[in-house]
């Protein structure tokens, strides 16, 4: 600052301190005040987001549980993307865990409410949340979470974190289905499952974990078409800042899928051997039960088909068919 611009900001203050420019200034606000008839809870998740504005946008992974993330957030991490403090052994957050299952115990799958009156305690819990996930980030490194869940609540993290960068991978919904995960026994997960804590039943079984054991395959048919539709649907509003990718894919070709994602972030692209993946999960449901099976695609369909799955014709009975009907056709 040069010393000529001293003694016009001084003089520019002092007009600023006067009272007839003091209750001018106040005019002013309360005019603003008067012409932003936003609800309160839109105003005060943007308050939030500008205090979290100087940490930069996260990149954020998200899926249905059981479709491979551990895998992108690693990949990831490659890239230099720093992605937490405390994980779990499936690279999850347990900080932004806490902060997800609040907003979907409070508030999901309804956010009118939200985006209406507010919630007071809500920009405390993220502040929290954000401090204990970054406490080991080294300075302007780039930062993300991995967390399944957290496609449920995309409508407030992106007002939290306007520029944030999704991503949703995708994995075949008939290997979800036969990954055995947590019954839909808290109101939580009841949400995760089905949208409504207070469900008590489906199709005739009781959420407890007798049924689940018993129809483990059918619950998570489920849980993965609501957490790919409410991904997607949500995923959509972001416009250039949603990307999804697939399990398949990526344990297919993991360093043409790393170059993508790479892209995806304006990020320099990484070194990722196909040596470090393995692919001997994918297409495990045809190891199942026929009736079983049966049961999950009941479910499953359509939402399969709309999500590129569902079309067996590599598999060889598929192949060897396809091979009958062109030698007729000849």
């Amino acid at each position: 600052m040069t010393a000529p611009q001293r003694p016009a900001i001084a003089a520019q203050a002092d007009r600023l301190n006067s009272p007839s420019m003091g209750s001018q200034t106040e005019r002013t606000a309360d005019m603003v005040a008067t012409l932003d008839q936003r609800p309160e809870g839109v105003r005060q998740i943007e308050r939030a987001a500008r205090l979290l504005a100087p940490l930069g946008p996260p990149v954020i992974v998200f899926n249905a549980s059981h479709s491979g993330s551990r895998l992108l957030a690693l990949m990831l991490a490659r890239l230099g993307v720093f992605m937490g403090s405390n994980l779990n052994e499936s690279e999850d957050s347990l900080d932004l865990f806490e902060l997800v299952k609040y907003i979907v115990e409070a508030h999901t799958p309804d956010y009118s409410r939200l985006f209406a009156e507010g919630d007071s305690g809500l920009t405390a819990r993220v502040e929290a949340a954000i401090d204990a996930h970054l406490a080991d980030r080294p300075p302007s490194q780039p930062w993300g979470w991995k967390l399944c869940e957290t496609g449920h609540v995309l409508p407030v993290i992106s007002r939290l974190f306007p520029g944030a960068r999704c991503i949703h991978l995708l994995r075949d919904g008939r290997d979800v289905a036969f990954s055995p995960f947590l019954a839909p026994k808290a109101p939580f997960w009841r949400k995760i499952y089905f949208n409504d804590d207070r469900i008590s039943s489906w199709r005739g079984l009781r959420m407890t974990q007798r049924a689940y054991r018993a129809h483990g395959h059918v619950f998570n048919a489920a849980r993965w078409v609501n957490s790919v539709t409410l991904g997607r649907a949500h995923g959509a509003m972001l416009g250039e800042r949603y990307l999804e990718m697939r399990y398949e894919q990526l344990v297919s070709d993991p360093q043409g899928e790393l170059a993508r994602a790479a892209e995806f972030l304006g990020m320099a692209a990484a070194h990722f051997d196909a040596g470090e993946v393995s692919a001997r999960s994918v297409g495990k449901w045809r190891r199942e039960r026929p009736r079983q099976i049966a049961e999950a695609m009941e479910v499953l369909e359509p939402t399969l088909g709309a999500f590129g799955y569902g079309d067996d014709r590599d598999s060889a009975p598929a192949r060897a068919g396809g091979l009958i009907r062109r030698l007729f056709e000849r």
